[in-house]
């Protein structure tokens, strides 16, 4: 298989020398969810990547690394810790973490490439939402640290201690009312649901 083809599962399970098929497809039908998957098969590419590069590998390790990697509620010094034991690996953290896949990556590996479908009760719930939008907020921070990280090594920007910090905040434009996206989910709605 050439390196353009196939699915995102497929050219990362090529690049770094991994068989997860069967692992992904037995686990799915054990019921593990579509997140637990993503969650199993990017500790695999960490494991494999340092692996690959002779590291020693403890026993949790890279399901630990991968937590600090992307767990909305990592300090940013943990992340960078983290991005640091990378590198002492030999490794490019943003090489690795570009491989990891999203839960859709993988739905779409099993509907598409193993033939499974993977529909079960399409509702989202409350906190899956927020798991989704916080992890997506802390994935925006850590690409703005390491933009601001690669800028003040190049030169271009002068900031000796940068702390990154997103705040998401919805309004309704029926009622005004404005809350943190946690807040909103907390209440249930703005004040246009309690007419």
């Amino acid at each position: 298989m050439s390196g353009d083809t196939g699915c995102k599962v497929d050219r990362v399970c090529e690049r770094w020398d991994l068989t997860m098929g069967d692992e992904l497809r037995e686990r799915w039908r054990g019921g593990e969810s579509l997140r637990e998957l993503e969650t199993v098969f990017n500790e695999a590419v960490l494991r494999a990547a340092l692996q690959s590069a002779d590291a020693d590998v403890i026993d949790g390790e890279a399901a630990n690394l991968y937590r600090l990697l992307t767990d909305d509620s990592v300090s940013a010094g943990q992340r960078v810790d983290a991005e640091a034991r990378l590198r002492r690996a030999g490794l490019d953290p943003t090489a690795v973490t570009d491989d990891f896949v999203s839960y859709g990556t993988v739905r779409t590996h099993l509907n598409e490439c193993l033939g499974i479908e993977t529909t079960r009760d399409t509702r989202l719930d409350p906190d899956e939402g927020r798991t989704t939008v916080l992890k997506l907020l802390s994935r925006t921070e850590s690409v703005t640290e390491r933009t601001i990280a690669r800028l003040t090594d190049q030169g271009a920007l002068t900031i000796p201690a940068p702390s990154v910090t997103l705040s998401l905040r919805v309004a309704c434009d029926q009622c005004g009312d404005e809350y943190s996206f946690s807040q909103l989910l907390s209440r249930g709605g703005c004040s246009c649901g309690a007419d």
